[in-house]
């Protein structure tokens, strides 16, 4: 590789670029991460000597911009550019004659190029020509979350365009700046993530390639900061890229998932450090093991002459692992959704936790891995709405919330009337009106009840209905709202109730049968108590994803019983044990009800019950309906100390024969 091949090569993409004052005009020049190392080292070598230092500002001025942009994009830090551009060239500081005569240099070429520049704001101009810095990047996409769920965000007035601007861009003055101070070009550059975003929600079929934006949107950009996947398709981000290799935890060992290979590329080899794989064109799996153990990775596909390469985070100082999602994730972000996780380390991790259960999870579980290798696991299982992992010796630390985006939910009811339903095929049974719900975390709108009110639309069939989203209660993350009928409508037919938002980036429906009588009040009000974790997994939402996550376990019990019950994971584990509950993939689901009858005084029946709690309301209809003039007994609730709760009903001689038809 001669040494005009670098200055060769960015001119060719430099001529490329049609609007060269626009943010992030240098984008398309920055070498990927797997290319960057050689650029760095075609650099440093010239840089030794004085004559090649002053070749490379003054005889290639492309070379010149794209370490500029490239110092920005992949090392910039508040307040931090020419150290991090020293380590660039193979020094240990720049001076500051040196850095004067670096950025006179630099006013030269833009000008010469035709380049954009903030005044004598010479770090912020390299930030603005490659856009957005990876560093930031992730606040960022905070922000376009906002816009994405404020239609009218373009329309704001200066006052309050600076108000959400400095709500949402907390202690990051260079974006800050860069968004106040560039209000057209954030908002074309704002505008472009979020066409993006609508582009590739509205099709499944497309890829990051077949994007007019993606130029704007670097490989980077998804491998470091994985929200990137999360907010242009929030449906399934991995679908982004089929053609990504990623990291697997499988406990026992840890593989690389490797994607299928298009067939006029094979015969071909795929290579990560020492070990070799055939490459196929089906998806496989590459046995790693110790080997994910460092910080970086370099998987490449050998076809021919021709070499593919892909840079993927390594386990180095550690891994953390979502077993929700089974993925690896970013544990560098502010903040991740509360669930499951596992920390995978080579080493013994000094730690501490807040918010996890730490009797049946252990810090630092030896673990051997099929190759032999030691490595430690400790498990995070989730007993508040938010929690924490800090680390003995660093700084860094891992927070978990819940409420990070809007959320829409339907329920069959609130309280005591949360498990009167039925379910048949697709159609939910129901006397009341379900209870329709949202959670919106802080700092989504400026006035959250009046921007609620607006955006958030309720549909019977394809046609509005009129009501409220009233106030129901808030916690330290998020606002609880929920659905006011104002007239109550007549349903006589199955009809679907929705719920639709732009900023909800799905729809959320039911298809629901409206019955007409409904069963004495008396008989659940002493529901859910100590049963609740009974009626969440009831919910018709868990029956269609065979089952609940954690998180979906707290969303439930927010909208259910915003009363402060609590979900106990003790009990939920003693439920699988008893074979109540099944636990699979993480999630919980009712699979065995069980009823014992006992004979009492006259004939008279008491029922202990444990189970799906929509079984007790269709059982209480059918016996309504065949002995309608004997009162509905009334259900209680039995929680004893060491037990696990239950039900009890004491039914009369005369509606026996129909309990037991029922449970047979």
């Amino acid at each position: 590789m001669g040494k005009d091949y670098w200055e060769s090569r960015f001119a060719q993409q430099f001529s490329k670029v049609e609007n060269k004052q626009k943010p992030g005009v240098l984008l398309s020049l920055i070498p990927g991460r797997d290319e960057w190392p050689e650029f760095r080292n075609f650099v440093r070598q010239e840089w030794r000597y004085e004559e090649g230092y002053y070749s490379i500002r003054r005889e290639r001025p492309h070379c010149f911009i794209a370490l500029l942009g490239g110092v920005a994009f992949y090392e910039y830090e508040e307040h931090r550019f020419w150290p991090y551009f020293a380590q660039q060239v193979g020094g240990s500081s720049i001076p500051a004659s040196k850095q004067h005569e670096i950025n006179a240099d630099f006013v030269r070429v833009a000008l010469q190029l035709g380049l954009k520049m903030l005044g004598t704001d010479y770090v912020g101009s390299a930030v603005y020509q490659i856009g957005i810095p990876l560093s930031l990047w992730q606040h960022f996409l905070r922000f376009c979350e906002w816009a994405w769920s404020n239609e009218e965000w373009e329309e704001f007035s200066s006052i309050d365009w600076e108000k959400a601007v400095e709500k949402r861009i907390i202690n990051i003055p260079r974006l800050r700046n860069f968004l106040l101070g560039n209000r057209s070009d954030a908002t074309t550059f704002t505008r472009e993530i979020l066409d993006a975003r609508r582009i590739l929600s509205d099709d499944e079929k497309l890829t990051i390639n077949d994007l007019k934006q993606a130029s704007l949107l670097r490989q980077e950009y998804f491998d470091e900061v994985p929200e990137t996947a999360e907010f242009l398709r929030p449906s399934n981000p991995d679908s982004l890229f089929q053609n990504r290799a990623r990291l697997y935890w499988d406990e026992g060992c840890i593989n690389l998932h490797l994607p299928a290979v298009a067939n006029d590329k094979l015969p071909a080899t795929w290579r990560i450090d020492h070990i070799e794989q055939r490459a196929s064109t089906t998806p496989d799996s590459l046995p790693l093991d110790s080997t994910a153990f460092e910080e970086t990775l370099l998987l490449t596909l050998q076809s021919g002459e021709r070499t593919e390469k892909q840079r993927l985070n390594g386990l180095k100082p550690f891994g953390l692992w979502d077993a929700e999602r089974e993925k690896f994730v970013n544990h560098r972000r502010d903040a991740l959704p509360v669930g499951q996780y596992a920390l995978i380390s080579r080493d013994v991790l000094g730690m501490n936790r807040r918010g996890f259960d730490e009797d049946d999870n252990p810090k630092n579980e030896p673990f051997e891995l099929r190759d032999g290798t030691s490595c430690y696991v400790t498990r995070l299982a989730p007993t508040e709405k938010s929690a924490e992992v800090s680390f003995t010796g660093r700084k860094e630390k891992i927070s978990f919330r819940s409420g990070l985006k809007i959320e829409a939910r339907i329920f069959a009811g609130q309280g005591c009337f949360a498990a009167n339903f039925s379910r048949y095929q697709q159609w939910i049974k129901v006397e009341r009106l379900p209870l329709l719900c949202l959670a919106i975390p802080y700092g989504s709108f400026e006035n959250p009840g009046q921007s609620v009110q607006q955006k958030f639309t309720v549909l019977i069939g394809e046609e509005k209905v009129e009501g409220q989203w009233k106030k129901q209660h808030e916690d330290d993350a998020q606002e609880f709202y929920i659905w006011n009928w104002e007239n109550e409508p007549q349903l006589k037919q199955k009809v679907t109730i929705a719920i639709q938002a732009k900023g909800l980036g799905s729809r959320f429906e039911y298809q629901i049968e409206m019955l007409q009588s409904k069963l004495p009040d008396h008989c659940w009000q002493n529901l859910p108590g100590a049963f609740l974790p009974m009626v969440l997994l009831a919910q018709p939402m868990s029956q269609m994803k065979d089952g609940m996550l954690w998180q979906d376990l707290l969303s439930a019990r927010e909208a259910i019983t915003p009363d402060g019950l609590q979900v106990s994971r003790h009990n939920l584990r003693e439920y699988v044990n008893r074979g109540f509950l099944e636990y699979h993939g993480h999630r919980w689901r009712i699979v065995e009800s069980r009823c014992k009858l006992e004979s009492v005084d006259e004939g008279n029946c008491l029922m202990s019950y444990c189970g799906n709690p929509a079984i007790l309301w269709g059982l209480f209809k059918y016996v309504n309906n065949n002995h309608s003039a004997i009162a509905l007994p009334e259900i209680e609730v039995i929680s004893l100390k060491g037990e696990l709760p239950y039900l009890q009903t004491l039914w009369q001689a005369r509606q026996i024969e129909s309990v037991k038809k029922i449970f047979r």
